[in-house]
């Protein structure tokens, strides 16, 4: 890289600061861990930036957050265990402005979407994230996780076949359950 690591760490940190963000989300780090996620990869980015060739930053960007949120979550199970966990999630808890019932049944669907992501295969999972979620291009996926763009469309097809099937397996197996909350929601709001 140039000549002065500071001017060049700041340039990538404003660059890349929301995508880094929205790849946390994709690779299935909670809402509540991200800043700190985001502040572990850019402070590998900082250690290692000297060595950093220049050659498709958004790849080794992308490289380290996939470490980063992996490593934040192998933490997070070891906590847990130790713990026993806390009886209140921050990403549990309901945003100002919204009523109780909206904010549980925002707070389920979030779960259940997380429930069936977390059965795809990461590598599926992440490029169905990517495209589906983020909004990226399958060519920019192929960048990011530097991957044939043939690949990127064969593991979305996989995925959303996948995720579809566990959805309407979900829907028939709950779908009573998620309709009666859905009119007792109704039902509060119209009072």
């Amino acid at each position: 890289m140039g000549q002065n690591p500071r001017a060049e760490f700041r340039a990538i940190y404003d660059a890349w600061f929301d995508d880094v963000s929205r790849w946390i989300r994709a690779l299935g780090g909670l809402e509540a861990d991200r800043d700190d996620i985001v502040q572990e990869v850019f402070l590998v980015v900082r250690r290692r930036l000297s060595a950093f060739d220049g050659v498709n930053v958004a790849g080794w960007l992308y490289r380290i957050t996939t470490r980063q949120v992996r490593d934040f979550r192998r933490r997070a199970w070891v906590k847990h265990i130790f713990t026993r966990r806390r009886s209140q999630e921050p990403d549990v808890l309901a945003h100002a402005g919204t009523s109780p019932a909206a904010a549980l049944e925002r707070k389920e669907e979030q779960r259940v979407l997380q429930a069936l992501l977390a059965k795809l295969a990461e590598s599926r999972r992440t490029t169905f994230v990517l495209f589906e979620i983020e909004g990226l291009s399958g060519e920019e996926i192929a960048r990011l996780q530097e991957i044939p763009v043939n690949t990127v469309w064969t593991r979305l097809h996989h995925a959303r076949r996948q995720f579809f099937s566990l959805a309407a397996k979900y829907q028939a197996t709950h779908g009573n359950d998620v309709n009666r909350r859905r009119d007792r929601s109704m039902e509060t709001t119209r009072r």
